[in-house]
């Protein structure tokens, strides 16, 4: 008898309420199971700049100069500036 075929045995004489438990005992080593299969496909591409390497690009490549020169009621006006809007006051 194979394991599956003793499992599903079991599990035939088993109390509804220990099948919950052993329902949610699955799917965590599932789980858990899976993520392992994540981590070894990211060791694979341990080549790749990280997330943080790759933010700190961006910020470099940004101009920090042209935030100097946005409105300030930039977040209250928005659509005016975007799209024409009549302005808020403040």
């Amino acid at each position: 008898m194979s394991a599956r075929e003793r499992l599903i045995n079991e599990i035939s004489q088993t109390p509804d309420i220990l099948i919950k438990e052993v329902l949610d005992f699955l799917l965590f080593i599932k789980y858990r199971s899976n993520q392992e299969i994540v981590k070894k496909d990211n060791s694979h591409n341990s080549d790749l700049p990280s997330l943080l390497n790759f933010i700190d690009q961006i910020n470099s490549e940004t101009p920090t100069g042209d935030n100097l020169q946005l409105p300030r009621d930039l977040s209250k006006n928005l659509d005016h500036y975007l799209y024409g809007a009549s302005k808020e006051e403040l």
